[in-house]
């Protein structure tokens, strides 16, 4: 069956231009070269609109939801950014919420929702009871889509390659020279986790080095618990000469306790994080990172948002381009000598 987004690909415009211009938007400011390109497109392709979904939507409200855990975390900046990119070309507004705060007052929830406050929802899970009441109540009433999650189901899901991004990282310390490199585990849903934790333990294993579970600690998402992380693993009788941490925030968190604990980076371990914040350009030593494509990540959840709008089944896709890029900076180096 062929879907908006289809025609949208076939005519370079994004889903909601192409949805608000067959739906006779007479408000939508488009050039008429644009317009009959997507006609043009509709007609090839032989689109077909479905009308009873279409008579079962609620009236649009121009207003799409995200909600994530702690707003002020900079890895969803990116992310935020592509959403609202990409939601203003279909002539919607972005309204950030918080996952527990909506969870805390779930009757308060349930009136947005059931009141058409929202046309959708985007949520970024973090494998909390609060993710799973938040994404019970919208997707009873509205689209709704998880970000950088795998879940197969009736809500929609679009991901970043985590294991791609886990590997590249741990390939690059060990092209460096090194041997034994521990893994800060990220939680959260399981399948980020495990995509992580199996790239870095693939890309090990390619080497002919060995993976063990001695080697995984708690790294989790946020400093704090990659600093506690961290002075575990410094604290082993023998530690790696290499850490990728799986998130960010959790290598943050790992470089200040190897600065309290008198071990340089990178000339004592190296370290390496998941995902690119601006914050990583500016740590004394500079922290290398694998970046990965949020920003396309966000603009393609939106657009599986507005396809469900218009009827079409959820669907569950992984932004493949552009692939994880490694940023070397600082705090990589090669090992020790001995």
């Amino acid at each position: 069956m062929v879907t908006l987004a289809d025609v949208a690909k076939r005519a370079g415009v994004s889903v909601g231009v192409v949805s608000r211009l067959l739906n006779g938007d007479e408000t939508l400011r488009a050039r008429e070269e644009t317009k009959q390109r997507v006609r043009a497109a509709a007609a090839e392709l032989e689109y077909t609109p479905n009308y009873a979904a279409r008579a079962l939507r609620k009236a649009r409200v121009g207003v799409i939801g995200l909600a994530v855990h702690d707003a002020s975390n900079p890895v969803y900046s990116e992310i935020i950014a592509g959403a609202q990119a990409e939601a203003a070309k279909g002539g919607y507004a972005l309204m950030l919420a918080d996952v527990d705060a909506l969870a805390t007052d779930d009757e308060m929830f349930k009136r947005i929702v059931s009141g058409g406050a929202i046309d959708g929802l985007l949520l970024q899970r973090a494998g909390t009871a609060a993710d799973s009441l938040v994404s019970k109540i919208a997707s009873a009433e509205v689209p709704t889509v998880l970000l950088n999650d795998r879940t197969r189901g009736a809500v929609g899901s679009v991901a970043v390659d985590d294991y791609a991004a886990a590997h590249l990282a741990v390939s690059h310390l060990i092209e460096l020279g090194h041997r034994d490199i521990g893994l800060l585990q990220v939680d959260g849903p399981r399948s980020r986790a495990d995509r992580r934790r199996k790239g870095w333990a693939e890309a090990l294993e390619a080497a002919g080095l060995e993976a063990p579970k001695s080697r995984v600690f708690p790294g989790g998402h946020t400093a704090e618990q990659g600093c506690r992380g961290m002075r575990e693993l410094l604290a082993a009788p023998t530690r790696p000469t290499a850490v990728f941490a799986a998130n960010v925030l959790s290598a943050v968190g790992a470089l200040s306790a190897a600065h309290d604990a008198g071990v340089r980076v990178p000339d004592g371990i190296s370290l390496v994080g998941l995902h690119d914040v601006f914050v990583a350009n500016f740590l004394q030593p500079r922290l290398t990172v694998v970046k990965l494509p949020l920003f396309e990540l966000g603009a393609r959840a939106v657009t599986l948002l507005l396809s469900q709008r218009e009827g079409e089944p959820a669907r569950h896709e992984s932004v493949e381009d552009p692939a994880p890029v490694m940023v070397v900076r600082e705090s990589s180096a090669a090992p020790p000598h001995g």
